[in-house]
Order: structure tokens, then C-alpha cells, then sequence
């Protein structure tokens, strides 16, 4: 009985302990409809203020967040706010603002309740309480194309124009503290690039949030001189202290929704640019009847052309997705023969084939900008003849692969055209080095991959052909929509960037040499295990074993080390580099340079110059960075591993008195012309293994070409 008794004792005695214990603990609910777990205060506040309209002030020039299309507003921030009501019941609304400025005085004033896109900053921390942002659009500076500004160190001691209560005027300074820039403050977007286009300012700074598109569209000689990565514009929704607990749940709603939240941006964007490029009544429609486009792809046609699994891969792939992503375009994938795609396509069943523009495919499409406005070359032995353009064949054999316009280009020009049909790229490099075919015709981008993947060193190019050689996206006549949709989209894609994504999206090819080297290695090796057993027994097994080691030792320089520069070789980076570049220690940087013109410098002064061209960057890095490891990692491209004396180290610096040191650097060549060594950099901090060294080589690489794309060729290798 007592024992009961107690037992009944303790239950009642956790009862009461539970019990008080939701009694001390907010209880969290759920809001309605939607499952964000709101705390018992926040829910008790959204009752009590049901009925309450809350605005929100937001930078009218925005961009995506706000815009009007089509007589209806649209953007980012309606597509939030509905859902924030639809999730919580909270009554938001956008306020009338005539600029950003406005908008931030009236919300300091009291006169607006929310202010969407303000970057905290510690005097605003005073008076306001920020939520994380739904957003970040890193901040871009415009520049005219012609003008003075075309990277950011010529910003030094030039106008800048910034937006009133920008925040970036106090950014700038803390992350380019070496460049001093005058600034001039406008009150709206509009001003500041009108006075950029009057030449008023040298360059305009301001948030993206893809508001950059609709400024180069109407402004076509503006271009964008460099992406802010590290200053950017935070789309935090903000509130004065004293509304703390509206702050707390609009806080709570973005921690729960970031899917949703990165597809409404997505979708947002997509019809912001539809409003950007200024796209026709007719064009919007076609886009909103869920018009699909089929695009056909040839058969492995790399690196343009690669289907995989009902994918587009590639660099046409990665342009036709960066089209369809921009504007909201859906299509399908089908893969054949090229030949056969070309015929579904006469007959309209196929949209869009990446191809050349030739006369008689007028009839059938309509070629949008081309995609690359590369001339297609000439390609054939060393030990072959230049040819000075394609009426140099005539009465040669020519390798063209079937279907290909090539044929039909040279029956048009030539007299006696001698045509090789093959049915690849590989087919026809394989004629020509067999002495089948003279030469082949070939795009420089598609001739470069197959040539440095294969090891052809014997082949290079001997040749150019005529400008309308451009690759184009062909458009089926029954899709002129599309078409001129294209059109709009394609000029505004960088080529460099589309190649560089759209190769890594393809199988790296064999290199031939390399397979022979290691049979011939092989071979060697097995013929010093025989040497070793048949002389084991010897009293020469001691000087046969030193000979091995030497052996081994100058086989692995020769297959981990560039012969023209002496620095490591890519091989050595895929089966090494982890473990040298821990052996530096830490802090460290991976810096990236992409040699400007070698290409240019080798059609005009032949391959010695572009080789010494190669080798005087090696040399000015190895000076620069005598404690470094560094890599040639392709022709024009180079990796160093650079240690650190501390995290805080300057690269950037370190970068910039590499570029002056190899300006000193110059070769005369036999003519009387100097040339010295250019490249594009790009660098990433590592600072411990948890950061991989691929990581950083992507980060460096994307900073590398993002110089590159900048530089528009203002430089030149050769003086």
C-alpha cells in the first residue's frame, strides 16, 4: 500500500514538473497553412495585428524585385511579400517611393514600415534590426566600352558615381583600399547613367540584380567593367526597434522557405529580362503559349556538340541553356546523325541545330548572332605548305566531314575541289596524318580540342578561311519568334565563359602520345625486371639496381615535367599536386594565368616566338615566386602554388607586381618588333585542407576569366 502510495507520489510530482515546465517554454505553433513554427508571442502579435497594412519601401530602380511588363507589375519582391501574407497572414504592401533615397528617408521617419535591400551597416544597426537576406546581387560597375575605365585599378583618381545612402560608398574603400575614386551621388539610377553616357563620370557602380541587363540594352555603349563578387547588395527586410517581433517572424519565414524562395527569384528574373531585352508583343506571347522548342544535336561534335542521357553539353549547350534560362524558353533534346537532324529540321520538326550559315540554308532558317565569330582554319602538317585561303586547295585533298557545309563551300569556290569524305573529326585528323588528305577545314576551338587531347603535335594550323565561316544557331523559318528571341539573348553571353563551362561538360579525350610513352615505359620496365633477375645473382646487382633508380627517376621527369619551361605538367598536377601543395603549408594561394595572344603571336611570328613567349612567363614567375610550384598546365595556361607568411597577405598586390615585372621583360624578334609577356590572373586563399585544392583552382580560374573577358584585348603580347 505505501509502496502505491509512493508511486503515486511520483507521477503526480513529474506531472506538476511538466506541467510548468510548458508553462516557463513558449509554446510554438504553426502558421496557418503554411508550417512555419511560430513561438506562442508571435502568433498572440499576428492576431492582434491581423488587420494592419504594413508597407514596404524598396529601391524602385531595382531591377528584378519591381518592374512593369505588359501593364501589370511583376518582380522578386511581390512574389514575397504574397507569399509571406499567404504563409503568415501579414498584410504587407509596397510602397510608392520616387527613388531609393526616398524610400530610406521615410522609413528612418517612421512614415514606412519595412524597407527591403538595406545592407546592414554599423550606424544603421543604431536604429534598425535586419533580417538575413532573401537575396544577394553582387554590385557591378558600368563603363563605357570606348571609355577610360576598362578594369578596376583605372578607377584610381577617376568619377565614380554612386546612388544616395548606398551603402557601397562605404564598401568600396574597405575592400580596394589602394584605389582612391572621386565620387559624384545621384538620387536615382537614371541620372547617374545619363550623366555616364555624357561622359559627366568615368564609371557608374551600382547593385545587379540583373538591372545590368536593361541598362546595356539601352545603353549599347555601356558594357559591364567588372562584377563586385565580395560587395554586395543584401535584400534584407528591415524594421525599426521597436518592431522587433514583426522582425522575428518575417525572420522565421525566410529560415523555413529558401527553396521556394531561390525558384521565385529564378522565375522572376526570367520575366524581368523579358522586359529588359525589350522583347515584342508577339515574342511574349509565343514565350506564354508554352511553346516548346526541339533543339537537335549531331552526333558528338566536341567541344560544341555532346548528348548525354537527353542532355545538351557543350559549348553551344551551355549557350542554347543560358538562352532558354534567361528568358524562360522550354525545349526538348533529340540526337542524331547531323545529316538526319538537318532534314527534320527542313521539314520543322527540329527548331534550332547549331550550324554554319551558308546561302542555300537561308531558305530553310534564320541565323540569330553568331554564338562564335571565330574564322574556321585551315589545318594540315607541319612539314605542309601555308595556304593563304581556301582558294589555295584548289585540285588538293580536302577532308570534310559528311553533311558538313565545308563541302558545299568548296565545290561553290573551287575549280577542282578534291573532297575526302569522313564521317568525324577524328576520321578526317587521322587522313591528314596518314597523308590521305593535304588538309582539313575546321573550326579553331574544335581543331585546338582535338589536337592538344589527341597529342597531334604534327598538325597545326597552315590557313584561314573567310569571315562567314561564324558558328551560328540555325532557327527553323516556322519559329521566327524564336528566333528573334534569340537573337536578343545571344549578344549579352560571353563565348569565353560558355567555352570554358561547356568543355567541362565533355569526356576529355586520350592523348595518344602520352598511351604510347607509357606502353614504351612499360616495355622498359619490364625489360629491367629481366635485366634484374638475369644479373641477380651477379656482383653487378648493386650498380643494376642504381641504374633502375636513375632509369625511374628520369622517367618520371619525363612524364611530370613541361620540356619547354621546365615547371610541372598537368600529369603531375592529377597525381601529385594534393600532396605537394600540403607540403608548402598554410596559407597559401593558387594563382591561375591565361597567356594573352600566344595564339595570335604564333600566326604572325611563328611557334619559336610563341615558345619563348611561353617561356618568359615561366621565368618571370620564378623569380617573382621563388618559393612557388608551378604548373603548365596547357598551352597558354599556367598554375602557380604560392606560400603565404600570413592569411592577410596581399595577392592581389603580389599579382599586380607580377604583371609590372613581366612588362619589363621583353625578346627582340628578328625583325626590330620587342614582345613581353601578358596574361589574365586569377587567384583563390587556401587556407587549410578542409578548402581543396580543385575548389580553389575553379574559384582562381572563374577570377581568371572573368580578367580576361574585362581586358577586351586592350593589350598585346607583341609591343
Amino acid at each position: 500500500m505505501l509502496k502505491q502510495h509512493g508511486l503515486a507520489l511520483g507521477r503526480a510530482w513529474w506531472a506538476c514538473l511538466l506541467l510548468a515546465a510548458a508553462m516557463l517554454l513558449p509554446t510554438v505553433h504553426a502558421a496557418a497553412g503554411a508550417g512555419i513554427p511560430l513561438t506562442t508571442e508571435q502568433t498572440a502579435w499576428l492576431d492582434h495585428n491581423k488587420a494592419q497594412t504594413f508597407t514596404v519601401g524598396f529601391d524602385p530602380f531595382g531591377g528584378v524585385d519591381s518592374f512593369e511588363l505588359r501593364g501589370k507589375r511583376h518582380g522578386f519582391l511581390h512574389l514575397l511579400l504574397a507569399d509571406i501574407h499567404k504563409q503568415t497572414g501579414l498584410r504587407l504592401v509596397p510602397a510608392n517611393s520616387s527613388d531609393w533615397d526616398d524610400a530610406y528617408s521615410r522609413f528612418v521617419a517612421g512614415k514606412i514600415d519595412i524597407l527591403y535591400g538595406a545592407n546592414p551597416t554599423h550606424e544603421r544597426e543604431k536604429i534598425m534590426r535586419f533580417t538575413a537576406p532573401a537575396q544577394r546581387y553582387p554590385y557591378v560597375v558600368l563603363a563605357p566600352k570606348a571609355g577610360n575605365v576598362q578594369t578596376l585599378s583605372e578607377l584610381d583618381g577617376k568619377r565614380l558615381g554612386v546612388i544616395a545612402n548606398d551603402f557601397v560608398l562605404e564598401a568600396l574603400p574597405r575592400f580596394y583600399p589602394n584605389i582612391h575614386f572621386k565620387p559624384l551621388v545621384f538620387s536615382d539610377q537614371n541620372l547617374a547613367l545619363a550623366a555616364l553616357t555624357q561622359g559627366s563620370i568615368d564609371a557608374f557602380v551600382t547593385s545587379g540584380g540583373g538591372v545590368e541587363v536593361e541598362y546595356l540594352v539601352g545603353n549599347p555603349e555601356l558594357a559591364v567593367m567588372a562584377q563586385l563578387r565580395a560587395i554586395t547588395s543584401d535584400m534584407t527586410l528591415a524594421v525599426l526597434h521597436k518592431d522587433a517581433m514583426l522582425a522575428s517572424i518575417l525572420e522565421r519565414y525566410l529560415d523555413h522557405n529558401q527553396d521556394s524562395i531561390t525558384t521565385m527569384a529564378r522565375d522572376a528574373r526570367k520575366i524581368y529580362n523579358r522586359k529588359a531585352l525589350r522583347l515584342s508583343d508577339a515574342e511574349l506571347d509565343w514565350l506564354d503559349a508554352s511553346s516548346e522548342a526541339v533543339v537537335g544535336v549531331a552526333e558528338d561534335y566536341l567541344p560544341f556538340d555532346y548528348y548525354s542521357n537527353g542532355r545538351y553539353l557543350g559549348i553551344a549547350g551551355e549557350y542554347f541553356r543560358a538562352i532558354a534560362d534567361t528568358v524562360g524558353i522550354r525545349y526538348t533534346v533529340v540526337s542524331a546523325p547531323f545529316a538526319n537532324i538537318m532534314d527534320q529540321a527542313r521539314a520543322g520538326k527540329v527548331h534550332v541545330v547549331d550550324m554554319a550559315k551558308t546561302e542555300d540554308r537561308l531558305r530553310d532558317f534564320v541565323f540569330p548572332h553568331p554564338i562564335s565569330q571565330e574564322r574556321d582554319i585551315v589545318v594540315g602538317l607541319k612539314t605542309s605548305p601555308p595556304v593563304s585561303d581556301i582558294y589555295a586547295l584548289d585540285g588538293l585533298r580536302v577532308a570534310v566531314i559528311e553533311g558538313f557545309w565545308h563541302e558545299e563551300y568548296l565545290r561553290k569556290n573551287l575549280r577542282d575541289p578534291r573532297i575526302v569524305k569522313t564521317q568525324d573529326i577524328m576520321e578526317s585528323l587521322q587522313k591528314v596524318r596518314k597523308g590521305e588528305a593535304d588538309y582539313l577545314i575546321e573550326n579553331p576551338t574544335v581543331a585546338e580540342f582535338y589536337i592538344n587531347g589527341l597529342g597531334y603535335q604534327d598538325l597545326v594550323k597552315r590557313g584561314n578561311t573567310s569571315s562567314d565561316s561564324f558558328v551560328y544557331f540555325g532557327v527553323s523559318r516556322t519559329q521566327p519568334q524564336l528566333a528573334s528571341i534569340m537573337d536578343k539573348v545571344i549578344p549579352l553571353l560571353s563565348f569565353e565563359e560558355m567555352k570554358y563551362r561547356g568543355v567541362q561538360g565533355v569526356p576529355t579525350l586520350t592523348n595518344e602520345s602520352t598511351g604510347r610513352l607509357r606502353w614504351i615505359a612499360g616495355l622498359l620496365s619490364l625489360a629491367l625486371v629481366a635485366i634484374v633477375v638475369v644479373t641477380a645473382v651477379t656482383a653487378r646487382k648493386l650498380t643494376n639496381e642504381r641504374l633502375t633508380t636513375q632509369f625511374l627517376r628520369e622517367r618520371e621527369e619525363l612524364l611530370y615535367t613541361d620540356t619547354l619551361t621546365g615547371l610541372f605538367n598537368r600529369n603531375h598536377y592529377s597525381h601529385h599536386a594534393d600532396a605537394l601543395s600540403t607540403s608548402l603549408g598554410f596559407p597559401q594561394a593558387v594563382v591561375v594565368a591565361d597567356l594573352n595572344n600566344l595564339k595570335r603571336t604564333n600566326d604572325t611570328y611563328g611557334h619559336a616566338a610563341g615558345d619563348r613567349l611561353i617561356q618568359m612567363l615561366a621565368e618571370a614567375a620564378r623569380a617573382h615566386w621563388p618559393a612557388a610550384k608551378g604548373y603548365r598546365m596547357g598551352g597558354d595556361e599556367f598554375l602557380f602554388l604560392v606560400p603565404l607568411t600570413d592569411a592577410h597577405a596581399s595577392v592581389q598586390q603580389q599579382l599586380e607586381a607580377f604583371q609590372t615585372r613581366c612588362a619589363t621583360l621583353t625578346h627582340t624578334l628578328p625583325d626590330g618588333t620587342p614582345m613581353h609577356p601578358n596574361s589574365a590572373l586569377g587567384y583563390a586563399l587556401r587556407l587549410d585542407n578542409s578548402n581543396t585544392l580543385d575548389h580553389c583552382l575553379a574559384t582562381a580560374d572563374a577570377r581568371m576569366y572573368a580578367m580576361k573577358a574585362s581586358q577586351k584585348k586592350r593589350r598585346t603580347d607583341v609591343g
